[in-house]
């Protein structure tokens, strides 16, 4: 992963935000591990690993035999993720301070994954030349598989909330800002097949819904972890914020149903080709 600038900070609130995520994430990661192939027994990398749940998740899927590399960029991510590891108990995973192209460079994985990690990859590399460098860690006929967002067409047409809607297009705006790419899940299969790999034709999309509650605490933190980079770039005060969020409370308190919790998650894997004979 490369070290684009991260629009949402390298804070204590912030990984705590993404272990909240992770837990709202798990099941739709899942699927899409076990659909692409995910198995006992298997060595994988976790490309962008952050506070280590994609590598717990993997980790119980290959088993005691199997084993998860976990890399990123944040050392202070890393020192968090490897002191929960050590908390749960989890013998099979290690995390390393690398980017994809120098993650372990000997024996090759069985895989390599990653859950909202292609999206921030933009520079010096762009999402197409980074599954380039992921892949050549990946043994031929080994597997690719990550989710990635689609933003605006996705929440957007998810919400009838004006205010959610408004608060979905300032995020969207502050994270391309900031160099990253937040409907990259709209163009995943086409990377994919860019990069030289064989995608499934047959990948899946779901946004996760909750009550009102913990829909709106849910976007309160997430646009709060951003007002920095929002007030950097002119698209918004912290007066604008607030009463935006102040708007889409009440938008969600006063409808009956349930509102979405994070963007639109596409989950698309792929093979490397075993190559000639």
């Amino acid at each position: 992963m490369d070290d684009t600038d991260y629009a949402l900070g390298r804070t204590q609130a912030e990984y705590q935000r993404l272990i909240e995520q992770a837990d709202i994430l798990r099941l739709i990661t899942q699927r899409m591990l076990l659909a692409a192939g995910i198995n006992p027994g298997m060595r994988v990398l976790d490309v962008g690993c952050g506070v280590g749940d994609v590598s717990f998740l993997v980790a119980s899927l290959v088993g005691p035999e199997g084993s998860v590399v976990g890399i990123d960029l944040d050392a202070e991510a890393l020192k968090f993720a490897d002191e929960r590891r050590a908390t749960q108990g989890i013998a099979n995973v290690e995390f390393r301070q690398s980017d994809a192209r120098s993650a372990d460079s000997g024996r090759l994985f069985d895989a390599a994954v990653g859950r909202l990690v292609l999206v921030y990859m933009n520079d010096p590399t762009d999402p197409t030349e980074a599954l380039r460098q992921i892949t050549e860690r990946v043994r031929p006929g080994g597997i690719l598989a990550f989710q990635e967002p689609v933003t605006r067409n996705g929440v957007g047409a998810a919400t009838r909330q004006p205010a959610l809607a408004r608060l979905n297009d300032l995020l969207a705006e502050t994270f391309e800002r900031s160099g990253a790419r937040p409907d990259l899940g709209e163009e995943l299969y086409w990377r994919m097949l860019d990069a030289g790999l064989e995608p499934d034709p047959k990948p899946f999309a779901e946004i996760p819904l909750g009550r009102a509650d913990l829909a709106y605490r849910r976007w309160s933190v997430f646009a709060q972890n951003m007002l920095p980079k929002m007030i950097e770039y002119g698209l918004a005060a912290e007066k604008d914020l607030r009463d935006l969020l102040e708007r889409l409370h009440r938008e969600m308190i006063s409808a009956r149903g349930l509102f979405p919790l994070t963007s639109l998650m596409v989950c698309q894997w792929a093979c490397k080709p075993a190559g000639p004979g």
